[in-house]
């Protein structure tokens, strides 16, 4: 066994390096995804850059949510064919479709786009404790 183990480090060891070469794919993050990422070092980060332009939107996973809270917000479940498309409410963004997000009661307007489809919109009056299911047909936009 123990020259089995030497043939192998023998037969493979002037490829190791090459190994280091290798490379993983790209991949694109949709925006909005939360995703945890390490530095080496000390790096300085500007606070207002991380505070939300409007009233933050709240999640529904959150261990936090009592009952009286959730009961001011009405809950939009949110589809689109195709899938995978930005949804914007009130002008900003809160995911990507499916999605399920929690708005404010009172007048609003969603917004689902996706690259090379013509955008989908729709104003809506939420009330409290409501639940509203959207399905968003996208058309293909037309090329010029």
């Amino acid at each position: 066994m123990t020259a089995g183990i030497v043939g192998a480090g023998i037969l493979f060891f002037p490829a190791a390096p090459f190994f280091l070469f290798m490379h993983g794919k790209d991949i694109t993050l949709p925006k909005g995804t939360e995703f945890t990422a390490y530095i080496n070092g000390d790096m300085k980060l500007d606070i207002a850059k991380f505070q939300p332009a409007a009233a933050p939107q709240q999640d529904l996973n959150a261990s936090s949510h009592d009952q009286s809270a959730s009961s001011a917000f009405a809950k939009l479940q949110i589809e689109s064919t195709p899938p995978g498309a930005d949804i914007e409410v009130d002008g900003n963004f809160v995911g990507s479709t499916p999605s399920e997000v929690q708005v404010a009661e009172g007048d609003h307007t969603v917004v689902v786009k996706k690259s090379g489809f013509k955008n989908w919109e729709r104003n809506l009056k939420s009330s409290s404790g409501s639940s509203v299911s959207l399905n968003a047909e996208l058309e293909k936009a037309d090329n010029p």
